[in-house]
């Protein structure tokens, strides 16, 4: 299955008995999602600046792991758009530890602060990845989820897993003039809220 295609209707069902511990339920979710994820993890691979040996096979594993690799379980997901923001969460938070972890190794720790535009597949370059404002940004994607849930979905997968407009209608199961809609509002509330965050910072500097 690609992302241009619909998941499966049961696949919110299949993703809350595998949160809930369910063996079964997680390798049906697995074969389930693996084509599209792997799709996703192609594109996040393929973009310059990435480290060449990542490969979206490794990568899309990482995400699995990341999503139901806790013993404990994950909580329930409210429907698949709310599966799809995760994964682009878990996606976006791989490509930025992995940048980080290779900046520490080759210069010691130093990151130079470098200015993001918020652009569709801005993480996935790693020079932009292992910027301290990459946190800022992931931070105001979690404070933009508790205010708009559906605008940040559509932000993690257009931001950090790179996926274009249609794509991410797909997955989503929703228009594609919706994607661009609460993309734009999306960058606009980062934006405002990163701006805040370095004038607190300022402040107490």
């Amino acid at each position: 299955m690609s992302v241009a295609e619909q998941p499966t209707p049961n696949l919110t069902e299949l993703l809350n008995d595998a949160g809930r511990g369910d063996p079964a339920a997680r390798e049906a979710v697995w074969r389930a999602i693996y084509g599209d994820v792997h799709a996703i993890a192609a594109r996040a691979c393929a973009a310059e600046g990435l480290r060449r040996d990542l490969q979206p096979t490794l990568l899309v594993h990482e995400v699995f792991l990341k999503m139901f690799g806790s013993s404990a379980g994950m909580p329930p997901w409210e429907n698949r758009r709310h599966f799809w923001g995760s994964v682009g969460r878990a996606m976006g938070q791989i490509l930025v530890d992995l940048a980080r972890s290779e900046d520490t190794q080759r210069r010691g720790g130093g990151r130079e602060r470098i200015a993001l535009d918020l652009a569709a597949g801005e993480l996935t370059d790693a020079s932009r990845a292992c910027s301290p404002m990459a946190a800022e940004v992931v931070d105001a994607l979690d404070r933009l989820e508790a205010h708009s849930p559906e605008s940040a979905h559509v932000a993690r997968l257009r931001y950090l897993a790179g996926l274009s407009v249609e794509e991410t209608a797909a997955l989503l199961g929703i228009a594609p003039r919706t994607v661009t809609n609460r993309w734009t509002y999306a960058r606009t509330w980062l934006r405002r809220a990163i701006a805040a965050h370095d004038s607190r910072m300022e402040a107490d500097g």
